[in-house]
């Protein structure tokens, strides 16, 4: 098998050990939607999550805004970007995980649900940027 070969098998058994732990993120952003500006709960979950992959994290970006630096060394910089609010909407999936929340929109009491896939793009982020922490030293995959 080829380096690159290998390296590519690496990062593929290093991500299917990381998948229930990411299924479990994505259902408990899913249970929690966040309006948007509101997001204190998922930004500090992506934080958390940043932070304990090795990344340099800086929060209240633009209010609830994330921003992660994962220093690398020289090279090419790979910029990654995730949406976290929710919508408010009731949900009516019947799923275990579904949103009951309800939050304040306009001094109005609204439900609030993803149902526009941000949990998921959160879940992703944290994933990939796991993955790169974990699977990059100096500029070469280990």
């Amino acid at each position: 098998m080829s380096e690159k070969a290998q390296q590519a098998q690496n990062v593929l058994t290093t991500l299917s050990t990381m998948l229930p732990d990411l299924e479990s993120v994505y259902k408990d952003i899913h249970s929690h939607p966040e309006l948007s500006m509101q997001e204190n709960r998922t930004a500090g979950i992506a934080a958390e999550r940043l932070r304990s992959a090795g990344y340099e994290v800086t929060t209240g970006v633009g209010k609830t805004g994330v921003d992660g630096v994962l220093r690398n060394g020289e090279g090419p910089t790979i910029m990654l970007r995730a949406d976290m609010d929710a919508l408010p909407v009731r949900e009516a999936t019947g799923l275990p995980y579904a949103s009951n929340v309800t939050s304040q929109q306009n001094g109005k009491s609204v439900p609030v649900m993803h149902a526009c896939g941000h949990d998921m793009h959160v879940t992703w982020l944290i994933g990939v940027a796991t993955l790169m922490a974990k699977t990059a030293v100096h500029g070469k995959a280990r």
